[in-house]
Formats: structure tokens, sequence, C-alpha cells
């Protein structure tokens, strides 16, 4: 059912990212040639010129910032210069040095107003990087109520995001996820449920720029009760590769693939090997609004079973946001609404005996910031499912939440 759009991105996320070895090779022959040209007149500041943006391109970044300061000696007041030998620093992982040239440049007032964004951006990116150390996250405290079934309950979410610079030229950072959530309804409800994850490894931005592809490897680790699919307490192991490029300001295509084992923690369940897919763009027409579709495929298969249980799943999403701002003053000023809409097939195999469940489901949400990193928040979700064999169920569920962005 989703086969081809999963595809349809996969060949989009190929061409977008996918390196010309005829462009590199071309490219490589062109710096050495200029190379060769400078050995024979080091003082041709426009040689000097060329050699710096061919050794960029070509990732050689300390025959970048030596050419470069070769011509900013010369030619002090040559700003452009001076942003080029600060982006070769901050390639270089050199932070404070970066950051003193791009000061130095937005410091001279010769800078176009393209010039003074990327600069600043830069500058920007320099701080964090120099802490060496980042850290972000949040936590959601809420409760939700679902009028057919008349459940309603507490929910807890929250993640963090540790980042350690390892400070190389590559900008390799270790990044460490940990999420977590619960919704507790009731002793009688069976849908409570509860999940933590925790994802750790290193993560190479393959670009000198802020933007540009990322690419991290990864192990993680979880336990969780109840979740979609199956029912009961497990924990589980897993590893993978994830990749991310933000093209520019407005766009940004991510895909990551996982596999591992779930381990149930009661005797008589059985184990399983799971495989995900997640693939998805972002695009940001605006500063502040975003659009984000992404698709998830995933399988599970029962560990040593004669006729072995299998699940496959696939859904798409595409959600949106806007934020602005009410000049009010008995309200908060910072504002941002939501909506989304979700379609998912899940087929279960037992023994040569196919289920399908299939899910749609839209929604829309708004959130006032009470306090700089304090909001409040309030949804509504129309959920619909359909079994096959069984029957339709509909469910619109309304929640309120508090939430701490840090």
């Amino acid at each position: 059912m989703f086969r081809a759009p999963l595809l349809a991105s996969v060949a989009a996320l190929t061409l977008i990212s996918a390196p010309v070895a005829a462009q590199t090779a071309a490219a490589d022959a062109q710096r050495q040639d200029v190379f060769e040209q400078l050995l024979v007149d080091p003082a041709n500041r426009q040689l000097m010129r060329d050699y710096a943006r061919l050794s960029v391109a070509a990732r050689d970044f300390e025959a970048a910032a030596a050419t470069l300061e070769r011509l900013v000696d010369l030619e002090p007041n040559n700003t452009t210069a001076r942003v080029e030998l600060a982006v070769a620093y901050f390639a270089l992982g050199s932070y404070a040095v970066a950051e003193y040239h791009f000061a130095a440049a937005q410091a001279s007032g010769t800078l176009t107003p393209e010039q003074m964004t990327e600069v600043a951006r830069y500058r920007e990116e320099a701080q964090e990087r120099d802490d060496r150390s980042d850290y972000s996250g949040r936590l959601q405290v809420g409760y939700a109520f679902a009028d057919t079934s008349d459940e309603q309950g507490a929910f807890v979410n929250g993640s963090v995001d540790w980042r350690i610079d390892m400070g190389d030229a590559d900008v390799t950072q270790w990044v460490t996820e940990f999420a977590f959530s619960t919704y507790q309804p009731g002793d009688a409800s069976i849908n409570e449920r509860t999940n933590a994850r925790l994802r750790t490894g290193p993560q190479w931005r393959l670009a000198s720029d802020a933007y540009g592809p990322r690419l991290q490897a990864y192990a993680e680790l979880g336990w969780f009760q109840n979740d979609d699919t199956l029912s009961g307490d497990y924990t589980s192991w897993g590893a993978g590769l994830a990749y991310a490029n933000p093209i520019n300001e407005r766009f940004t295509v991510y895909a990551d693939l996982g596999v591992g084992r779930e381990i149930a923690m009661d005797a008589g369940d059985p184990d399983f090997d799971f495989y995900e897919f997640d693939l998805g763009v972002t695009y940001r027409p605006s500063r502040d609004t975003r659009l984000r579709l992404s698709g998830t495929w995933s399988a599970h298969t029962e560990v040593d079973a004669a006729t072995p249980i299998e699940f496959t799943e696939a859904s798409v999403r595409l959600a949106a946001q806007h934020a602005f701002d009410v000049e009010w003053d008995n309200l908060p000023n910072r504002w941002v609404a939501g909506a989304f809409a979700e379609m998912g097939q899940t087929e279960q195999d037992v023994g040569g005996i196919t289920t399908d469940f299939d899910e749609y489901s839209y929604g829309l949400w708004l959130r006032a910031f009470v306090f700089e990193d304090i909001y409040i928040e309030t949804a509504a979700a129309q959920v619909h499912e359909d079994t096959t064999p069984g029957g339709t169920r509909e469910e619109m569920i309304y929640t309120f939440q508090v939430g701490w962005e840090f």
C-alpha cells in the first residue's frame, strides 16, 4: 500500500545527495594545476584565491586556511577572504579562531546583507560548538480523555539530547538521546502503555558548512509495555544508521535504518526480530512555518517458531505548524498552532492467516508559551480503525498538557 511512495522518496533522496565522481576528479585535477602555478608564482593573489576555493571543495581545510592566512596578510581589508578563512577554521574545529575572524569581518562594516546573515549564523554555531558539550530536551505532563470509550488518564513524555563535540576536522559529535513516555488510564484499561529508549553513537558532519549531510551510527536500548504492535513487557536492543541533510534554510531530508531484537520479559511471550526504516523531508517556507512529510516501514518476526507470527507496518504522516504572536497584554505572546494527518496499515500473519488493521487519524493542537520555555497546550485528534476481519472503531481524543523546553 505504501511501497510506491516510499520507493519514490528513496529515489528522490538519492538524487539529492549522491556525489558526482566525474566532477570530483575534474576538481582535483584543476586544484593540482593551480598548485603547480603557485609554486612558480607564489605571490599571485588570484591563484591564492583559486587554490583556497578548490581546497575547500576538496575538504583540505588546512591547505585552505594556510593559503587564506597569506592572502589576508597581504590584503587585510579583504573581508571576503577573511570570512572564507574563518569558515576554514570552523571546519577544522578551531572555533575560537573562527570566531575571531568572523567578528573582525563583522566589525569592518563592509559585508553585504547576505554575508552578514551567513557570518551571524556561523558565529552562533561556533560559539555553541566551542562549549564542546551541549544538551537540550523537553518535559510534558498532561491528561487525555477519549469520548467514545469514556477512558481518561494522565500521561508524561520527556526527552533529552546530549551532544559532545569531539573537536576534529569532520566535526564529529557523540550524540546520546533518551526518550520516555507513559500513559496510565487506570487499572481496568487495556491501553496502559510505557516505553523508554536510549540511543547513543558518533555523528559525522560531512560538509564544512553548518548545513550539509550528517551521518550517525548508533546503538539503542529500550524497554516498553504494550506498544502499538506487541502486548506485554519487552526489552529491546538494536543498531542502526541515521542520515540527515539540512540542505539549506528551507529543506531538510532524513532517513533512519535500524535492526534489532525485542525480548519478552514474561516467559510465555515470544521474542521478535525487527527491522525499521524511516524517511522524510521538512520544508520551512518561512522562519515561523514548518511542513514535514514522513514515512515509516517496519517488520517484526517471531524468533525460533515453526510457524512464526509476523507483523508488517507502514504509515505516512503529514504535519504542519505555524508560530505567531498575539499583541494582547493579558495573553501570552508566543503561540504555535499545528495540524497533522496520518494513515497506516498493519498486517498480522499467524500461521498463514492474515489480518489487516487500517488506521487513519487527523488532529489540531494549539500551544501558548506562558513563560519563555514553559507552555500549555491543548489538542484534539480523530482516530479511525478498521480491522479485517472485524469491524471499525472511531475515537475522538482530547488532551491538555503543560510542557517545558530546555
